[in-house]
């Protein structure tokens, strides 16, 4: 029975994730430009996620910059890009380890960035290359480890995108990873 849920919520998954991204390659999404307060957004983001990272004894630290992190965009999609990276950077990281969220704004961009850094497992450089492709993930057996469908982080891009922002990582096999979101800011 156990085996039969895991197997039906992920194909469950897989065809929200599918859809989602038919939606946005068909025009279909539409995006509310509005400020979003990235503060506010992680806080309600890391609740959610804190009995995941509480089952694997997992430390999420917050570091926010004393600073405004309003930024434009859509605060449901935003949200979903938020948590994608944060519930990822948890999966990826070994039991015990650290998960840290941080934003900062930069005036002479007049854009807000929030990175998301683990201490997890990390890629290879020929993989970050390739990281949001559909389908993609870290090796072949991470599906079957770590669940998923390889859309999640092709369905952020495409969002984040979609709201004139961008998202890039920094990783290294053994060393963890940083993804970092940029968006305009609301403000300036």
């Amino acid at each position: 029975y156990g085996i039969i849920q895991a197997e039906t919520e992920r194909l469950s998954r897989l065809v929200d994730n599918m859809l989602n991204i038919s939606r946005i390659e068909a025009g279909i999404v539409r995006v509310e430009r509005d400020s979003v307060d990235f503060e506010t957004l992680i806080d309600r983001a890391l609740q959610t996620l804190e009995p995941q990272a509480r089952d694997k004894h997992i430390t999420i630290h917050r570091e926010l910059a004393p600073v405004d992190l309003h930024a434009l965009g859509d605060a449901d999609m935003l949200y979903q890009v938020v948590v994608n990276l944060v519930s990822n950077a948890i999966k990826y990281t070994p039991e015990g380890g650290r998960v840290t969220i941080s934003a900062d704004s930069d005036h002479l961009e007049r854009s807000v960035h929030v990175a998301v850094s683990d201490t997890g497992l990390g890629m290879s450089p020929e993989t970050v290359g390739k990281l949001f492709t559909p389908f993609t993930q870290a090796d072949a057996s991470t599906s079957r480890r770590y669940g998923g469908t390889g859309l999640g982080l092709s369905i952020s891009r495409k969002l984040a995108e979609l709201m004139g922002g961008g998202i890039s990582v920094e990783s290294e096999e053994g060393q963890g990873s940083v993804f970092t979101l940029s968006f305009r800011a609301a403000h300036g």
